[in-house]
């Protein structure tokens, strides 16, 4: 899958906001979502997050992705698991690659761009992990591929969050390490 060289986008929709780690900004056609984690797949550098924010915008493969303000291509679709695999063009700049581990009941939080949601990991599956907010703090819309972080290793990337009830669903990164 051929990637757009990496240009800084013009609009005013989106700027470059410096390294590219989990919990920086995903935008596709205007909606916007957060990076679960960067991670070495095949080769090559990569960024996950969720499939149905690309969905939700009406983008699909080899559709253009803004991370941090720089273009690149959705090169794989795992609509199972509700991940997208975006690669990230080698000359992008800093990367900060996720360190990824398996999950244990208890703490952890969601990180996005601008803060750090606490949660619990209520369960622990293979495919899903089943989560728990403090009323207070809630996952947002936009929120979606946040990454679950615990002991300083992403353990899963948020995909659903319920609001009468304060639980969400995170999709596990197991198939990666």
């Amino acid at each position: 899958m051929g990637i757009l060289k990496n240009r800084g986008v013009k609009s005013n929709m989106t700027k470059k906001h410096g390294k590219l780690r989990a919990g920086s900004e995903v935008i596709c056609n205007g909606k916007n979502g957060v990076i679960g984690a960067i991670i070495n797949y095949k080769s090559k550098k990569c960024a996950l997050t969720v499939f149905h924010l690309i969905k939700a915008a009406k983008c699909s493969l080899d559709s253009e992705i803004i991370l941090n303000g720089f273009k690149c291509k959705v090169s794989k679709i795992l609509a199972d698991l509700d991940l997208v695999i975006i690669e990230v063009d080698e000359s992008f700049g800093e990367l900060e690659i996720s360190m990824l581990g398996n999950p244990n009941i208890g703490y952890g939080y969601a990180l996005n761009s601008t803060k750090k949601n606490p949660c619990r990991i209520m369960t622990v599956g293979k495919t899903y992990h089943y989560l728990s907010f403090p009323h207070r703090s809630i996952p947002l819309p936009g929120d979606s591929g946040s990454p679950i972080i615990q002991n300083g290793k992403v353990v899963g990337i948020l995909s659903s969050v319920f609001f009468n009830n304060a639980a969400g669903i995170a999709v596990s990164v197991k198939s990666f390490i």
